[in-house]
């Protein structure tokens, strides 16, 4: 379980959270650099929805765009948790910024 730094203002620990200021942000760049990586799993994708259409006959290639689709897709949430973890180290190893839930102040450790 993880520990969190008594609040210097109302000296409470049980209303501290860290600050997710990183994280959210390497959620975000991870998932749009996941999708643009997805662009190579998408190019995967497109020749498993080409096998795909040639066992079950979709019609129009819709196959081969839920293949492109499932390779962007499976890029930006990989993207994203790794992004979200990367900017989770940072923001609890690097940064340390807290937030008082109580009395609603923030501090850096």
């Amino acid at each position: 379980m993880m520990t969190y730094p008594k609040c210097p203002i109302c000296e409470m620990d049980d209303q501290v959270v860290l600050v997710k200021t990183y994280q959210k942000i390497g959620a975000a760049v991870g998932g749009v650099a996941g999708a643009a990586t997805g662009y190579v799993g998408a190019k995967i994708g497109r020749v498993t929805g080409e096998i795909i259409e040639t066992v079950i006959p979709v019609g129009n290639g819709l196959g081969v765009v839920a293949g492109v689709l499932a390779g962007a897709i499976a890029g930006f949430f990989a993207g994203s948790a790794i992004g979200s973890d990367v900017g989770e180290h940072i923001d609890r190893n690097i940064v340390s910024r807290y937030n008082c839930n109580r009395c609603d102040y923030e501090f850096d450790v």
